[in-house]
């Protein structure tokens, strides 16, 4: 006991050595990314002291002359490359040797070298050796097919890499020339226009209506204009918006900046060393199943020990050699099952192919039953929840509302003018001035002109969702500000964008910026502008046109009319009124809400106009109408969202954006409940009100000033929405979660998951809009980056667990049907009922195909209306060891050896006479048995008599088997409900009749198994144990469904 105990002991010592790793990177994990910079609150003279080097231009930045040569190559050299460093990899020959690890096949090759010692000791048995070898080829050979599985399994990327922009405008010498980004030091003066990548983190120093699209660090969809202003002393980097982080893309202006971080210093290499610092945890299902090898191998060489000394005493301590070799190898054979591995491996190749099947790529297989446990999902937002594709989903015109999307088509009856020469004659006013605005008054670029030149149909809805999904209009590149894509792709689906860029001439233009909050057009047709010459000479007047969108709410101060069904209205308090309810439920859904307004003039062609010339009418506007833009919510995204619920699983949103864009989508996918609206009176003020406070809004900023019971009172919230997130954040909503028991999925795309995903029990990426980090630092990749499949995943990583369990109390079942043969000729002296090689295939034939046939059970009906499962739920619990080892186990061990005293018996030879003479009978050489009738058998009698009894042994352990395999296909639906479906399961029972009769009547496999024919009333036996192990099993599923608190339920409840 001693001995059991100190293994005991050292495996606890194991356990809370790893506690003890996990709770300090809990501690480090807090640290906050943007406290080394302080260069954000720097103004630009401190900036050109600090950095005297580059040589800043205080007055003009962009004429500062930057690093010479000499002190960039000197600064290289000592600071290194402007590169991350690649993930850490594990060789092949790593891999194979991991294989090897496991106290299974310790075990077993401890068993084997017990079969090598006998030969040696007694080298005319051959068997030994045949069985030791045996043992090593099966272990090896398993060994093999597992490296290859998770060989497979392992994609090892070099993700950061793919961040770096391939070259950079950098300003050495005076001079601006091309260079390689890894050459970049800090000081150098950097450019960054449209469609390049910022190369390092760099504080801008000046620029020009510059905008970055930054989703990969912060998480925003939507461009942001970045500035060179300082910032205060209590905003972080990731507010003050002077600092543009390495990874980030211009989509529009440019900017001068000075690099103050390259490398692992900068944000995105900060949030890597995150990613990779972070030890691989075993997952649940590697701890569980190390849990039940250690159980295994404590309790066969406790039962080896045991059984060996009690055979020594009754043997009185003759033939030690022989005892020691038969009782601890066959013990040991016995409690092993030794094709778990094998079959484990198996069941999660086949879940792992059906979840390729459902686009759901597990890059490590055991953690699909991670997936299965999973209690919370921490989910991005953009581009996992949403389309990540800006959209416009609502027009307001003519006091009206005018939906692109299906369930409020029909909300307008105006009808298109199909007989129009061109395609904006399609339109009536406002829209076709409306789509005009779009049109001319926006800077996104189409590549090609596959606008759709065809009409659209003629529906109810002017604005009609059909019209996006025909061909031409898919097939149509556009470039630019995603909102300005998403106008001008929507006005491509309803006339030829080109056609109406084209009909105008474009003669003033004021681009947009967050302080206009507007972008201004003055036009003339071309028409107009094909006579401008000829009205210049004259000093004659012409009509020009003024197109602006904006924000709605600076726009409606510049007008002073409406226009309705194409007149100019005045702008009254009632319609006011309407503006403001239109305009404010749009921003209640979390749309971007843009406005659209005109005003045509005529001037002298000669006119040059400028804002501060006043020469340009800034008020007395038409207003036109507004669009409502946002990123809509996957279409398969509400009802995964109520899968979740239904299968009680906790739904976070995590996401950068803004705290009324992320509620809204939140309501739109059902997360959190929708709010009831109540009118008050003709001025439509209205009150909200929740139905539930099951859920919750949080911010970022918040979360760090949190104490441990707000957290707890936050946490306790099933469905929370947590806005403006930084990669810190997330990482902390993951590891408080974590604490407080929740097994915790996160999904995310960007650069800003990969440490949250590390870190989670499940990280899920997306693989079509996810950058290479996250891929990296993700365990399952979701190939067609559909939040649904995540649901497929959960239900696959619950079948797994439920069939890993049914497989277990399958295969354990076989333990005392191959001690017991062990122990009546160890304790008795009956002759042996089992021979080594008959143990072995039960273990690592006859019962393989059963098992693995499990792995193909489809799911219980209620499996996703059931809760998740509690964390410290084991895979191996005290009612799978009661059911398999006291009942099923002793039921099939009574079959045996009835079976095995029935063959004696219809020999003429009673269960008394087999007491005590294995030593002198029934073995090669043996001496004449004389029955209780008188008869003697010789030697070789009494060894076909045994090789009979051996068989109908056999045979009542593998057909009871058969039987049990049909209970074992559900826990708790009667066989007679759930059907007998699994094909696979029928061909592994025949396979294993097949298998029996072969090593039973076969005459060389005969030799090989100690075995000959038994009498034809032995095969009687294992069906009568068969059929009681059904009504036994189909009484307790009853007692499980229908009593399952009962105390004797739960006694044999697994």
């Amino acid at each position: 006991m001693g001995f059991l105990l100190g293994v005991v002991r050292s495996l606890r010592q194991r356990r809370e050595a790893a506690d003890s790793e996990n709770s300090s990177f809990k501690e480090a994990t807090h640290k906050d990314l943007s406290s080394s910079f302080v260069e954000h609150q720097m103004h630009i003279a401190q900036l050109s002291e600090r950095f005297f080097h580059s040589k800043i231009d205080i007055v003009e930045p962009k004429k500062s002359k930057g690093l010479t040569k000499q002190e960039a190559a000197q600064k290289l050299k000592t600071d290194g490359k402007n590169a991350l460093s690649p993930p850490k990899t594990i060789s092949n020959m790593e891999l194979f040797v991991r294989q090897f690890k496991n106290l299974l096949w310790v075990l077993m090759f401890g068993a084997a070298a017990l079969c090598f010692l006998t030969y040696i000791y007694d080298p005319t048995d051959a068997l030994n050796l045949y069985v030791g070898i045996f043992i090593v080829a099966i272990v090896f050979i398993m060994c093999v097919v597992s490296f290859f599985e998770e060989k497979k399994g392992v994609e090892v990327v070099r993700a950061f890499q793919t961040l770096m922009p391939t070259s950079c405008q950098v300003i050495r010498d005076g001079k601006e020339i091309l260079l390689n980004p890894e050459e970049l030091v800090v000081g150098d003066v950097v450019v960054v226009r449209s469609g390049c990548k910022v190369p390092a983190d760099m504080r801008i120093i000046a620029c020009t209506d510059f905008f970055l699209e930054t989703s990969s660090i912060t998480g925003e969809a939507e461009p942001l204009e970045f500035h060179s202003k300082t910032a205060d002393a209590k905003t972080s980097i990731f507010e003050s918006y002077n600092i543009a982080f390495n990874g980030s893309f211009c989509v529009d202006g440019e900017g001068y900046g000075i690099i103050i971080r390259t490398g692992e210093n900068t944000v995105i290499g900060q949030i890597a060393s995150l990613t990779l610092g972070q030890k691989d945890k075993k997952c649940k299902f590697e701890t569980e199943i190390e849990r039940f090898v250690q159980f295994i191998t404590v309790m066969a060489i406790t039962m080896a020990t045991v059984i060996f000394t009690i055979g020594l005493l009754v043997n009185g301590g003759n033939d030690v050699i022989r005892l020691f070799v038969t009782g601890f190898l066959m013990v040991i054979i016995a409690n092993v099952p030794q094709g778990l591995p094998t079959t484990v491996t198996t069941e999660l190749t086949i879940i792992a192919r059906r979840m390729a099947k459902k686009n759901v790529f597990l890059k490590k297989l055991e953690k699909i039953d991670s997936v299965g446990a999973t209690t919370l999902i921490a989910s991005d937002k953009t581009g996992t929840l949403t389309k990540n594709c800006m959209t416009v989903t609502d027009l307001w015109y003519n006091n009206s509302y005018n939906s692109a999307r299906p369930e409020n088509q029909g909300r307008t009856t105006k009808k298109r003018n199909l007989n129009a020469i061109n395609t904006i004659g399609w339109y009536d006013a406002p829209l076709k001035d409306i789509l005009s605005v779009i049109c001319v008054c926006n800077k996104a670029r189409i590549e090609n002109n596959l606008t759709t030149k065809v009409r659209p149909p003629r529906v109810d809805s002017e604005l009609d969702l059909t019209v996006y999904k025909s061909q031409p209009v898919k097939e149509m590149l556009i470039s630019g500000n995603p909102s300005e894509v998403a106008l001008l792709r929507y006005a491509s689906g309803m006339l030829d964008a080109m056609e109406v860029r084209d009909s105008f001439h474009v003669v003033f233009e004021v681009p947009f910026n967050s302080v206009r909050k507007y972008h201004l057009i003055l036009a003339t047709t071309e028409a107009t502008w094909a006579e401008i010459d000829d009205k210049k000479k004259v000093n004659a007047d012409v009509e020009f046109i003024l197109m602006i969108k904006g924000a709605p709410d600076v726009l409606i101060k510049s007008c002073s009319t409406i226009n309705i069904d194409g007149v100019p209205m005045e702008l009254n308090g009632k319609r006011m009124d309407d503006f403001n309810e239109a305009y404010e439920t749009f921003g209640d859904e979390g749309c971007r809400v843009i406005g659209f307004a005109c005003k045509k003039f005529r001037a002298p062609a000669t006119s040059t106009f400028s804002i501060k010339s006043n020469t340009i009418p800034m008020d007395n506007w038409d207003f036109l109408g507004m669009s409502a833009i946002m990123d809509p919510p996957r279409d398969d995204t509400p009802r995964a969202i109520k899968a979740c619920k239904e299968a009680g699983i906790k739904v976070y949103m995590v996401t950068g954006d803004h705290k009324s864009t992320a509620t809204a989508i939140a309501r739109q996918i059902g997360m959190i409940d929708t709010e009831e609206v109540t009118n008050l009176d003709h001025n439509r003020q209205v009150i909200r009100r929740t139905n539930s406070q099951d859920w919750a809004v949080i911010t970022g900023p918040e979360l760090p000033g949190l104490s441990e019971k707000q957290w707890d009172a936050l946490l306790e919230h099933r469905y929370i929405v947590f806005a403006r997130t930084t990669p810190e954040h997330k990482l902390m909503i993951v590891t408080e979660s974590q604490k407080r028991g929740e097994c915790v999925t996160v999904t995310g795309d960007g650069v800003n998951d990969a440490p949250a995903l590390k870190k989670a029990d499940v990280g899920v990426a997306m693989g079509l809009a996810g950058s290479d980090v996250a891929k990296q630092a993700a365990d399952i990749i979701l190939l067609d980056d559909n939040f649904s499949s995540i649901v497929a995943g959960i239900e696959e990583g619950r079948l797994l667990f439920d069939n890993l369990r049914k497989t277990i109390a399958y295969t354990m079942t076989h333990m005392w049907p191959e001690l017991v043969p062990v122990m009546l000729n160890f304790f008795f002296g009956f002759p042996l009922g089992l021979t080594p090689v008959q143990i072995l295939s039960i273990d690592l034939i006859t019962d393989i195909p059963p098992a693995v046939s499990l792995a193909y059970e489809g799911p219980e009906a209620d499996i996703m209306l059931q809760p998740p499962r509690k964390r410290e739920t084991h895979l191996v619990t005290k009612g799978l060891i009661t059911y398999t080892y006291l009942f099923m186990s002793i039921f099939i061990s009574v079959g045996g050896v009835v079976a095995y005293l029935l063959s004696y018996y219809l020999n003429g030879i009673y269960p008394s006479e087999l007491a005590f003479s294995s030593n002198d009978h029934f073995k090669v050489g043996a001496s004449n048995f004389t029955t209780y009738n008188g008869v003697v058998l010789n030697a070789e009698q009494q060894v076909f008599m045994a090789a009979q009894a051996a068989a109908a042994f056999h045979i009542a352990v593998v057909v009871g088997q058969a039987w049990h395999l049909w209970m074992c296909l559900t826990r708790r639906v009667s066989i007679f409900v759930h059907g007998m479906a699994n094909i696979v399961a029928i061909l592994a029972v025949i396979i294993d009749l097949l298998l029996i009769c072969l090593f039973t009547f076969v005459p060389g496999v005969q030799y090989v198994f100690g075995s000959q024919p038994p009498p034809w009333e032995c095969w009687l036996v294992p069906v009568i144990v068969g059929i009681w192990i059904w009504i036994f099993n189909e009484l307790r599923k009853f007692g499980i469904r229908n009593y399952p608190k009962n105390k004797l339920v739960r006694l044999v409840k697994w």
